[in-house]
């Protein structure tokens, strides 16, 4: 508990910029057409602004708690390696 207490701020700025990346990575690279393949056939369906959004918020918080996991992980380790020392 005084390890997430010792780096509130860290792992808080973390979230925050990962889910402003997130939204930035989804913006770009998250397509509003999916392409349905059947047989030979190709349909195209456009997702409606909702599901648009939905998709971009649900790849933003995905890629934000990875950051999260990440920098808690890093800041353990550094941690550690400091009491070794």
């Amino acid at each position: 508990m005084n390890f997430f207490h010792e780096n509130e701020k860290k792992l808080v700025k973390s979230l925050i910029y990962g889910l402003i990346a997130g939204v930035y990575y989804s913006i770009l690279y998250v397509n509003r057409t999916k392409e349905i393949i059947n047989g030979n056939t190709h349909t195209f369906h456009e997702a409606t602004i909702f599901e648009y959004i939905i998709e971009i918020l649900r790849t933003s918080v995905t890629i934000s708690i990875t950051t999260f996991i990440i920098v808690m992980v890093y800041l353990y380790v550094q941690q550690n390696q400091r009491k070794l020392n």
